[in-house]
């Protein structure tokens, strides 16, 4: 069990492993914002609520705390996640993007035509992790199989 305990740790660190990479001056909160709803509009940020729960689960099994517990403490974490998400993001976005350009890309997912991609873009990153699940067993597969063949 501690081994699902340190997966989530590692997943959660790597989601924000970025953020402390600051650049020069802090994220306004208006760039927090915009940023904020553009990872809504896009769907990235319902992809990674989506890990909350999955996390939750994970360390559930790490404590024998009582439900009302863990459905509490769940609920106020996937309502503060896309915050504490986009926070620590900021900094990250900023260095590449301004916040004119984040507006352009919110523009860009109000129209039709983005707001079927934000749509779509969860169940696209659900379908491709699977895809990338297949690709990396053909690979361990391969791997094994000519580490065999070489005696190894």
């Amino acid at each position: 069990m501690k081994k699902g305990l340190v997966l989530v740790v590692m997943c959660v660190a790597m989601l924000f492993a970025a953020a402390p990479s600051a650049s020069a001056q802090a994220p306004s909160d208006e760039y927090k914002a915009t940023l904020e709803k553009m990872l809504e509009l896009s769907g990235s940020m319902a992809s990674a609520k989506a890990m909350v729960p999955q996390m939750i689960s994970m360390l559930k099994q790490q404590s024998s705390a009582s439900v009302s517990f863990w459905d509490g403490f769940q609920k106020k974490w996937e309502g503060t996640f896309g915050s504490k998400l986009a926070e620590l993001y900021a900094p990250v976005y900023q260095k590449y993007l301004t916040l004119d350009d984040l507006k352009k890309i919110v523009a860009f997912y109000e129209s039709p035509v983005g707001k079927k991609l934000g749509a779509s873009t969860p169940a696209m990153m659900a379908e491709g992790m699977q895809i990338g699940q297949k690709l990396g067993m053909e690979i361990a597969t391969e791997l094994q199989q000519e580490l065999q063949a070489q005696g190894k």
